[in-house]
């Protein structure tokens, strides 16, 4: 069938290629031997012009025009069962269960300045589900009714399962609040670190409210006060919203892993991650982080416990033999997309693509029309370019290849390509083992020209690629 055929309904299909891809399902009259047509789905797309399902070919079986007899089949495997970590005991089925860490009530900073604003106008939606919240919260022993001289506006957040979120609006607070040492990693070092392991099995552990498993000290609680339905309330544990929240939450509960002395892993705030060679190494090591935290105090849900598996999600990124990957469902919604028709909305469409833009080559020159008409000084029109450029992002997003994973030993070799566009410099890491023809990505990168760098010679501007690659 040509690759010129195509269907109208899209399906998102992962190792076609290498990598994820937005195909297109028809439904065809196929035959294998030239006799007996069926109707049956077809996949196609330009990359991969036509893929028939084992479903069909299983049907029966086909003799070519040389009598050989063909059949098609899936190989039997022999396959081990898996305890899962989620069929652990002390794993709670509560979906609004809190914890108390067994540690003193925290001191935290008390802000220099009383700050007071009034609750504004929120989503109709959320006031039912937040009063039933902060009846759960207040019989939880996470908030109490109070007096106090602060107040801040609450803020509710829609969950991405559609439950609410009860956070404050804490501006006003932090920015009179004193600093104190950061102590959450940086986002992108845990994934390359993450990326050096190339591990085969993995296992999540996400902590349930966190934050509200952790008591504050009586004297620090008044500035977090916040007003419902006439009522003041304030928080008795650490409440989401405010700065120093993720910081004193992520130091206490690595504290506590050290404590128990937890096998490796990777820790971001209530998220943590543990991998190896097979599942038997893998569930071992997740038993004793749970066991560690449970004692500690935390609460874990049963269903935020995942793995051993040889493909998991962590820190929004799918992980494969230490590939990460955009995931499915991520592919399929920017996929379906419509045009932006203001500035917000373009400057969220660009939030939700730039995330994965080191899966990108040019990305900063792919969607540098995007970014012409979110600038304050321009007005928002969405010319020819502007469609092209959100096309073809999408696009790009869909065929994106799978980073790394980072190795290492006397035979890999870490190959830079830079490129001097005319719009700008381009520049991606590869490393290459013997046997590859070009080895594998871990990262592409690119910009635009800024300034006077525009009227640079070709030669000063493949300087320049080659400056910002190293």
């Amino acid at each position: 069938m040509p690759s010129s055929y195509e269907g109208v309904e899209p399906i998102s299909i992962s190792g076609v290629t290498g990598g994820s891809q937005q195909l297109t399902l028809l439904e065809a009259e196929v035959s294998l031997t030239g006799n007996e047509w069926q109707k049956h789905p077809i996949v196609t797309g330009p990359e991969a012009p036509c893929i028939l399902g084992i479903d069909y070919l299983r049907k029966g079986y086909f003799k070519d025009p040389k009598g050989y007899r063909w059949a098609f089949g899936i190989a039997a495997l022999e396959a081990e069962e898996i305890e899962t970590l989620s069929s652990l005991p002390g794993l709670s089925e509560d979906p609004s269960v809190v914890g108390l860490l067994r540690v003193e009530e925290q001191q935290v900073p008390i802000a220099t300045t009383t700050v007071h604003r009034r609750q504004y106008r929120t989503n109709r939606d959320s006031l039912v589900p937040i009063h039933k919240l902060i009846r759960q919260l207040e019989g939880q022993g996470v908030i109490s009714r109070t007096r106090s001289p602060f107040n801040s506006p609450i803020w509710p957040v829609r969950k991405s399962n559609g439950e609410w979120r009860l956070t404050v609006d804490y501006r006003g607070l932090n920015e009179v609040t004193p600093p104190m040492s950061a102590a959450v990693p940086d986002m992108l070092e845990l994934q390359y670190e993450l990326e050096s392991k190339a591990a085969k099995w993995y296992a999540t552990i996400d902590i349930a409210n966190a934050f509200f498993s952790i008591p504050l000290a009586a004297e620090c609680r008044p500035q977090f006060a916040f007003t419902w339905r006439g009522v003041q309330y304030t928080w008795n544990r650490l409440p989401q919203g405010w700065k120093h929240s993720p910081t004193i939450c992520h130091g206490l509960i690595q504290t506590a892993l050290e404590k128990g002395e937890a096998p490796e892993h990777l820790q971001y705030i209530d998220d943590i991650i543990v991998w190896g060679n097979s599942a038997e190494e893998v569930s071992e090591k997740g038993k004793k982080i749970i066991q560690i935290l449970l004692q500690a105090g935390f609460a874990i849900k049963r269903s935020k416990v995942k793995g051993p598996a040889q493909e998991i999600q962590f820190l929004g990124i799918r992980w494969h033999d230490g590939r990460r990957q955009i995931p499915v469902d991520i592919i399929n919604k920017i996929a379906a997309m419509s045009p932006p028709t203001n500035k917000k909305e373009t400057q969220a469409f660009l939030g939700v693509v730039g995330f994965w833009r080191m899966h990108i080559p040019n990305y900063s020159l792919i969607v540098s029309p995007l970014y012409h008409v979110t600038r304050k000084k321009n007005d928002f029109k969405w010319g020819p370019e502007q469609r092209q450029a959100f096309e073809q992002i999408k696009q790009e997003i869909v065929h994106a290849v799978a980073l790394g994973p980072v190795r290492a030993g006397p035979d890999v070799k870490n190959v830079l390509y830079t490129a001097a566009g005319e719009n700008g410099p381009t520049w991606s890491l590869w490393q290459k083992a013997p046997g590859e023809t070009r080895g594998r990505p871990l990262g592409f990168w690119s910009r635009g020209y800024r300034g006077s760098e525009a009227r640079y010679t070709p030669t000063e501007k493949e300087i320049l690629a080659a400056y910002e690659g190293v």
